[in-house]
C-alpha cells in the first residue's frame, strides 16, 4: 500500500513538472515572438528612413547636391591671357604678350623623383632643394615655376619625364628691358597689372580673362588641369608720347651719372616744351620685369612721378621771373647782394660764392641766396604761393598715372617770416621732376604752362595755359642760358660747343631726421 501511494505520489510530481515545463515553454515563445516584432518593427522604420533619405537626395534634391559637389571638385582655373601691347609715338614695342610655359609636377606620378628634381633644377636655374620640396608634397598637382620661356618649358617636356608637363599660358616681355620699366608697370602671374600703366589700364590691356576647366579634392586642393586652349584672348594695346631711341639714351647716361656721383639714385624727364609730350622718363636703378623676382617692393615705384624733393635752386628762376612779371625788379637792376651773408626773419642768409652787387639776371645766373631773399621780400608770401601754383607746383600734373604725388606748397597762413626767403631759393617746398620739366617748359615756349601727356591720344589740340607774358617767359630763358653759356654760370658743366643749352643747377640742403630744420 505504501508502495502504492508511495508511486501516485511520484506519477502526480511528474505531471506537475511536466505540466510546468509545458507553461514555461509557451511563455518563452510568446517573448521571442515579441522580440522579434519589435525588430522587424525598427528594421521596418530604419528602411523607410534610409530609402526616404535616398530618395530626397538621389531625387528630390539631387540637383542642389550635385551642385554643391560640382562646386566643391569642379572649378575654373584662371591663366594669364594675351594682354594688349603698348607701344612707343613711333610703334616701336615696348611691351608685348609672348607664349610661355607654367610648368607642374603631379608628385605622385613621378617615378624618379631625384632625376627629375636635378633635370628641373637645371633648366630652371633654381635650386634642386626646391624642387624636391614640391616634388614631396602630398598635393596631386603642384606648380613649379609660372611663365617661363616657351623654349625651356619644350625642353622639359623633351625630357619626357613622368608627371612632369607644362600649361601653355602669356607672358609678358618688354623688349627694351628696363627701359621706363616702372612707368609701363608690372604684370603678375595672373595677367593682371600690378603697377604702373599696366595697373592703371587693366581694362583696357588685358579686359578679357581665359579661364579652363580645373578639378580639386575635397580639401580644395588641385588635382588637375584640363588640356591647353587653342587660342589666348587678346586685350587692346596702349599708345605713349615716349621715344624709345630717347629712353635708351637717357637711362645709359642715368646710370653712368649715378655711379659716378655715387648717388643712391637718380631720375630724368624728357619733356616736348611746346606740347607737354613726355619723350623720356628715365630713373637708376631701374628694374627689368622681363625678371619676375624682385628684391624691394620699392623697385616698383616710379621716382619722377612719385618722389617729391626739395628744388633748392632750381627754383629760383620761376621766383625771378614772378618779380619781373609783378613789376617789383626789372632785368638789369642792381641788388646788393651784402656780399654773401644776409639777415632775414631771425636767421644768417648765406651765399656760396659772395658778391656785392649783381643784377636780377645775375642773380640766377650766379645762384644768389641772398639776392632772391630780396626778391622774394618785395613779391611777399601771397604772389610767392599764388605764382608757384599757377606752374604747377603743390598740384598733380594731370598725366593721371596712379600714385603721382602732388608734391609740397603750404598755403601763406602756415609760412613763418623765414619761408618768405627759403621758398624764393627752394628750400621748404617740394616738387617732383616732372613737375619741375613742366614748370620749365612754360619759361622756355614763350610762358605758357602745358598739360603733360604720356598718352598718344589722338588729339592734335595741345592744351596750354598762359602764366607768364611772353616778354617776361624770354628774359626767364635769357637767364637759364646764362646759367650754362656766361663766364660763371653755376651750370657751364653742362655747356655743348655748337648748341645752345639753358638750365639751372640746384643744391638743397639735407633735412634733420626730425624734421627740424637743416643738417650743416
Amino acid at each position: 500500500m505504501r508502495h502504492k501511494q508511495g508511486d501516485l505520489f511520484s506519477d502526480y510530481a511528474k505531471r506537475q513538472v511536466r505540466r510546468g515545463r509545458s507553461s514555461h515553454g509557451k511563455g518563452a515563445s510568446q517573448n521571442r515572438g515579441a522580440r522579434v516584432q519589435i525588430i522587424a518593427t525598427v528594421s521596418c522604420l530604419w528602411a523607410v528612413l534610409v530609402v526616404g533619405r535616398l530618395y530626397q537626395l538621389q531625387i528630390s534634391e539631387h540637383q542642389v547636391w550635385q551642385g554643391s559637389a560640382l562646386r566643391q571638385h569642379a572649378s575654373q582655373f584662371k591663366l594669364a591671357s594675351e594682354r594688349g601691347r603698348i607701344f612707343d609715338r613711333n610703334g616701336r614695342i615696348l611691351a608685348t604678350s609672348v607664349p610661355g610655359g607654367s610648368v607642374y609636377v603631379r608628385p605622385h606620378q613621378v617615378r624618379d623623383k631625384e632625376y627629375a628634381a636635378q633635370r628641373l633644377a637645371a633648366h630652371l636655374a633654381i635650386s634642386e632643394e626646391v624642387v624636391r620640396e614640391k616634388l614631396s608634397s602630398e598635393s596631386r598637382f603642384i606648380w613649379v615655376e609660372r611663365q617661363v620661356p616657351r623654349p625651356i618649358a619644350d625642353a622639359i617636356a623633351d625630357e619626357e619625364l613622368a608627371g612632369v608637363g607644362y600649361y601653355l599660358e602669356s607672358r609678358r616681355y618688354y623688349p627694351y628691358g628696363s627701359a621706363a620699366s616702372t612707368l609701363l608697370g608690372k604684370v603678375g602671374t595672373d595677367g593682371t597689372g600690378l603697377s604702373g600703366l599696366e595697373a592703371q589700364f587693366e581694362e583696357h590691356l588685358g579686359s578679357l580673362e581665359l579661364k579652363t576647366a580645373a578639378r580639386r579634392d575635397g580639401s580644395g586642393k588641385l588635382l588637375h588641369v584640363s588640356q591647353e586652349v587653342s587660342s589666348l584672348p587678346k586685350g587692346q594695346s596702349l599708345s605713349l608720347t615716349l621715344d624709345a631711341s630717347i629712353q635708351l639714351i637717357m637711362d645709359e647716361e642715368l646710370r653712368v651719372g649715378q655711379e659716378r656721383a655715387q648717388a643712391e639714385r637718380a631720375f630724368a624727364v624728357m619733356m616736348n616744351g611746346d606740347t607737354g609730350e613726355v619723350l623720356g622718363l628715365s630713373q637708376s636703378p631701374s628694374p627689368n620685369f622681363n625678371h619676375p623676382k624682385l628684391l624691394s617692393r620699392e623697385l616698383l615705384k616710379n621716382h619722377a612721378l612719385e618722389l617729391s624733393f626739395e628744388p633748392g635752386s632750381i627754383l629760383k628762376p620761376f621766383v625771378a621771373a614772378l618779380a619781373l612779371e609783378e613789376g617789383v625788379t626789372h632785368f638789369h637792376e642792381l641788388i646788393d647782394c651784402e656780399k654773401g651773408a644776409f639777415r632775414y626773419g631771425g636767421h644768417t642768409i648765406n651765399d656760396v660764392h659772395p658778391s656785392a652787387l649783381l643784377s636780377t639776371y645775375d642773380v640766377v645766373v650766379h645762384s644768389s641766396n641772398v639776392g632772391m631773399t630780396k626778391l622774394g621780400d618785395r613779391l611777399g608770401k601771397e604772389k610767392i604761393y599764388q605764382g608757384l601754383r599757377q606752374f604747377g607746383f603743390g598740384s598733380r600734373s594731370g598725366v593721371g598715372y596712379p600714385g603721382e604725388a602732388s608734391g609740397l606748397l603750404r598755403t601763406p597762413n602756415k609760412w613763418y617770416p623765414i619761408d618768405v626767403a627759403t621758398h624764393s631759393f627752394g628750400q621748404g617746398v617740394a616738387v617732383t621732376p616732372l613737375q619741375i620739366v613742366r614748370g620749365v617748359s612754360a619759361l622756355v615756349n614763350g610762358g605758357e604752362l602745358p598739360r603733360a601727356k604720356i598718352l598718344m591720344d589722338g588729339d592734335s589740340q595741345y592744351q596750354r595755359e598762359r602764366v607768364l607774358s611772353s616778354r617776361v617767359a624770354e628774359m626767364a630763358k635769357a637767364m637759364m642760358i646764362g646759367v650754362v653759356e656766361d663766364k660763371g654760370g653755376t651750370g657751364s658743366r653742362a655747356r655743348i660747343p655748337g648748341i645752345t643749352v639753358g638750365g639751372k643747377t640746384g643744391t638743397a640742403q639735407r633735412a634733420r631726421d626730425d624734421g627740424r630744420g637743416y643738417e650743416p
